[in-house]
């Protein structure tokens, strides 16, 4: 008997028949669950591995290997800043210091109120721009803590 709820259940289904293998649909239904959990519960893992004929375990290692996917706490917005090489040597430090001073949390953490997760990510895809930052899908350059705080008060 599924868990999940019917209405998210039938957009896996459409994801899964869209492909011409089931597996195929991988990605897109992790981050079906994602968004409409606020992060991927560990019940909805053994969900989608059958619904896609999948195992359990490569399902837990697709979620494991991508840093966009989270298992942890939820939260109504994930902040994502950019911690890779090129977003660390144009001081990327910068964002994780205001987000710690403005909101509290560290990578990994969520604010107490549940409106916001702070994870440090690999690439966002916008080097240009770095250091940058996501709040859920939208991207930013950081420019303060000023604006920062500007930005993420747009976030309710």
């Amino acid at each position: 008997m599924a868990m999940l709820p019917e209405e998210l259940l039938k957009r896996l289904k459409e994801h899964a028949e869209y492909f011409p293998r089931k597996e195929q649909a991988i990605l897109l239904c992790l981050h079906e669950v994602q968004d409409y959990y606020g992060h991927i519960p560990d019940f909805a893992l053994k969900e989608v591995a059958d619904l896609l004929e999948l195992s359990l375990n490569h399902v837990e290692g697709v979620v494991a290997f991508y840093d966009m996917f989270d298992r942890g706490e939820p939260a109504r917005h994930r902040i994502r800043v950019c911690v890779s090489v090129v977003c660390n040597l144009m001081n990327s430090r910068k964002v994780l210091e205001a987000v710690r001073e403005l909101l509290g949390i560290a990578p990994g953490e969520t604010t107490k109120d549940g409106r916001f997760k702070l994870i440090g990510v690999q690439c966002i895809g916008a080097c240009s721009e770095a250091p940058c930052f996501m709040v859920d899908e939208d991207t930013y350059k950081f420019e303060s803590k000023e604006k920062l705080h500007e930005v993420l008060s747009r976030y309710t």
